[in-house]
């Protein structure tokens, strides 16, 4: 009889001990799965270091911000006509076809005179064209505004830049002429650029009210 209860008391001690060891398993495995603070601050700084770089390239990759008023103001002003002649006043530039050519004026600047051009009356591709206009900078430092033309408009780019290598085509907004570069060759892509000093004619255009007075 007394053996049985020893080995009834053994039993229970081997069954408490054994859950003991169970349970303390069960807690070391528990500490085991929970992150450390240092962890979890580290992964925390390399979400957010990842993050910003995403975010550098995303920037690099679409390119400088688009100002919604200026490219507004593009789609409706801005329109492409290839040069006939130009001359320092309209008179010189006389007898003038009124269905089929225009003279248009390139204002004068403190260090340049104003110069009048000839040109087709039809343009040769619209402002209307451009999905996207953004002002940068030259290797000089000097403002340009650079364009990129729908499909349709980068196609007919191509098609004129093509056509008229050596003849100047004329930037005009609103009725002015902005620039009148030569063309040196077949622009594919859809990208061009204005430069020249009378690109400011554009800025002002669209300065905001209080940047005015």
């Amino acid at each position: 009889m007394v053996d049985r209860q020893q080995g009834y008391r053994q039993n229970e001690h081997d069954n408490n001990a054994s859950s003991a060891e169970e349970s303390g398993y069960k807690v070391k495995r528990h500490n085991d799965l929970h992150t450390p603070p240092q962890v979890l601050v580290f992964l925390i700084v390399g979400a957010i270091i990842l993050a910003a770089v995403g975010s550098f390239f995303l920037r690099s990759k679409l390119g400088p911000t688009q100002d919604p008023e200026l490219l507004k103001n593009i789609q409706s002003g801005l329109s492409f006509h290839l040069v006939k002649d130009q001359a320092m006043s309209a008179i010189q530039l006389e007898p003038v076809d009124p269905q089929t050519e225009l003279i248009l004026m390139q204002p004068a600047t403190k260090s340049t005179s104003a110069v009048h051009f000839k040109v087709n009356k039809e343009p040769a591709l619209k402002g209307a064209n451009v999905k996207r206009a953004y002002i940068a900078k030259d290797e000089m430092g000097s403002d340009v505004i650079r364009l990129s033309f729908d499909e349709t408009g980068a196609a007919k780019l191509a098609e004129v830049t093509g056509e008229n290598i050596g003849m100047q085509l004329a930037f005009i907004f609103n009725d002015m002429v902005i620039s009148a570069p030569v063309i040196q060759a077949r622009i594919v892509g859809g990208e061009a650029q204005i430069n020249g000093r009378n690109i400011a004619l554009i800025f002002e255009d669209i300065q905001p009210a209080e940047q005015k007075r």
